[in-house]
């Protein structure tokens, strides 16, 4: 279990050479009085490491907040969990990331981002029982109803033990010794 001075410490150390080395330059070209055309690439330069450097400490701590407080659960299925987690959190605050870095840069990016409203919507449409499933998961990992192990009650009248939580479906080991594959929305 990450307490939050490791959460924290795992995020500063996240911090990139580059970033460092740009708000170096920053300070002394504020102090230094550059000419202005290096002045406007060093200000530019820094606004895209401070950029990405924020997005990949936003990413550390949004990580380490779901590590602390899934601390002591299974971890064959929270692995599989955090991982698909990690890419989500990662993919969105890096496409946010690079939406800020176009729109400093002068690019209209009102099109972009609804293109990218758009295709959200289309992509959620399409999947929407994967979402289902993958939520249901989520809210089962995190939300603890029953752990693996645990005996439950089911479908009115079955029952069985709970062998494994994935994301899309749970088994359980009915009271016959079959094996039951139970989608995680239905289950939820």
């Amino acid at each position: 279990a990450a307490g939050w001075g490791v959460v924290l410490g795992r995020a500063v150390s996240k911090t990139g050479n580059f970033f460092i080395v740009m708000v170096a330059a920053k300070l002394v070209s504020g102090y230094a009085a550059a000419p202005p055309a290096v002045s406007s690439t060093i200000t530019f330069l820094f606004t895209v490491a401070a950029v990405f450097q924020a997005a990949v400490w936003a990413r550390e701590l949004i990580l380490g907040s779901i590590e602390h407080r899934t601390a002591g659960q299974d971890h064959a299925t929270l692995g599989s969990a955090f991982g698909l987690i990690r890419l989500l959190v990662t993919f969105a605050l890096f496409a946010i990331a690079l939406i800020v870095v176009l729109d400093n840069l002068g690019v209209n990016v009102t099109g972009l981002v609804a293109g990218l409203g758009v295709g959200g919507i289309a992509i959620g449409l399409a999947a929407q029982g994967i979402f289902a499933d993958l939520f249901a998961a989520l809210a089962i990992i995190f939300d603890k109803p029953f752990r693996v192990g645990d005996a439950v009650t089911y479908d009115q009248n079955s029952s069985g033990t709970v062998e494994q939580i994935g994301l899309k479906s749970t088994r359980i080991r009915g009271l016959m010794g079959e094996q039951r594959i139970i989608a995680n929305k239905v289950l939820l």
